[in-house]
């Protein structure tokens, strides 16, 4: 019948109570009743003695040999009922008020429930109710709101736990083959044999992992720092051909190198909120893919469209396109195209170009079209006070 010791307790004082009450209502009862009795002899005798006029008058339909009978009758029957009624209005009252017992008893149940689930770190099964409008709902809208706080927290240090773990064993995986190089060159080097002339060389490619290996660490914790929200754009309303102007100077080896040209057409009245370094970075990386994957001797284009809404920057060029099957992943960490041109290209670049352009409001998207061309979109959406 009960199902916890909260209501065990509650029935219990309600019936001591009720039983309490009862034997109070019994005093009450036999202390009038007997008032009465004395009030209602004393009129009989003090009107008259004369049983024959008393009974004509009404006052009493019985001989005074039969009074006491139908008295004590009377007072049985008085009795049953006033108790009759006592037992139906405490029956109501007990249930009317388990009912309302039982709404904060519920809500507290749940919110141990609840709490068992939460400290065992199960957060999927937790299962909340409607509770009326009061001081318990208040509770428990507030309860309910520190849980899912709660949840947020442990979700986020997940993906946070999970988010480490991924970089330290992408470093690992990418400071592999460098290292080996390097272990490898070293050992050559200390063999006596090895000519002076290889050995420059060895020096020189040396060189060159260890340049490679400091670029990617660099661009991990710079794309570390983006994704755990360390870094804090300093974004203000400025020029923006100088940033492209950036960027561009950033790649001119590159171009000049496969003698491409970058073909630039922005208003230098276009003015735009954003961090001037961090979007110059952003833009030299997408600037660098597409050098490497448009052929020598071709054009890049980058140009500017303004309006009121947004800003749009586009970067296309006219090489190898990329197929549909990678198109929706280049944006992942070390994600490289299975046609990838670039040997020693590592797939971070785009990834942290997307951190920064999302990290100041914006976003990037890319079409392409396989042996034709492929375009990066930049969006810019201007906010109104």
């Amino acid at each position: 019948m009960f199902k916890n010791r909260e209501v065990k307790i509650y029935t219990i004082k309600y019936i001591l109570g009720f039983i309490l009450l009862g034997i109070l209502l019994f005093f009450v009862l036999k202390e009038a009743i007997s008032h009465m009795e004395e009030l209602y002899y004393q009129e009989l005798i003090e009107s008259t003695t004369d049983t024959e006029s008393l009974t004509e008058s009404g006052k009493t339909h019985y001989l005074p040999s039969q009074y006491d009978d139908h008295i004590k009758d009377s007072i049985r029957s008085l009795y049953v009922i006033v108790y009759s009624l006592y037992l139906l209005i405490a029956s109501f009252g007990y249930c009317l008020g388990l009912i309302l017992y039982r709404v904060p008893l519920k809500a507290i149940a749940r919110v141990s429930q609840n709490s068992e689930e939460v400290l065992e770190g199960n957060y999927d099964n937790l299962e909340m109710i409607d509770v009326p409008e009061g001081d318990i709902s208040q509770f428990y809208s507030l309860y309910t709101k520190m849980v899912t706080a709660i949840k947020h927290s442990r979700d986020k240090e997940q993906a946070e736990k999970i988010f480490l773990q991924d970089l330290i064993a992408d470093i690992s995986h990418q400071l592999k083959t460098p290292l080996a190089t390097l272990t490898i060159y070293q050992d050559l080097l200390c063999n006596p044999n090895v000519t002076d002339e290889k050995k420059q060389e060895m020096l020189k490619l040396m060189g060159e992992q260890l340049s490679r290996m400091e670029w990617l660490i660099l661009s991990l914790l710079k794309l570390a720092r983006l994704e755990s929200g360390a870094i804090q754009f300093t974004t203000k309303s400025q020029p923006l051909l100088p940033t492209l102007q950036m960027a561009h100077q950033n790649v001119g080896m590159l171009l000049k190198a496969k003698n491409q040209s970058l073909v630039m057409t922005c208003d230098e009245n276009v003015i735009l909120k954003h961090d001037s370094d961090w979007l110059a970075e952003a833009l030299t990386n997408i600037l660098k893919n597409a050098t490497e994957y448009a052929p020598e001797d071709s054009t890049i284009q980058l140009n500017v469209e303004h309006s009121k809404v947004m800003t749009t920057i586009n970067i296309k060029d006219y090489g190898k396109g990329i197929d549909k099957e990678s198109l929706p992943k280049i944006f992942k960490r070390f994600y490289r195209a299975k046609s990838d041109v670039n040997e020693n290209s590592i797939g971070i670049g785009l990834s942290l170009s997307k951190g920064i352009i999302e990290g100041q409001g914006g976003d990037i998207t890319v079409s392409s079209e396989v042996g034709k061309y492929t375009c990066f979109t930049i969006n810019f959406y201007h906010t109104f006070l």
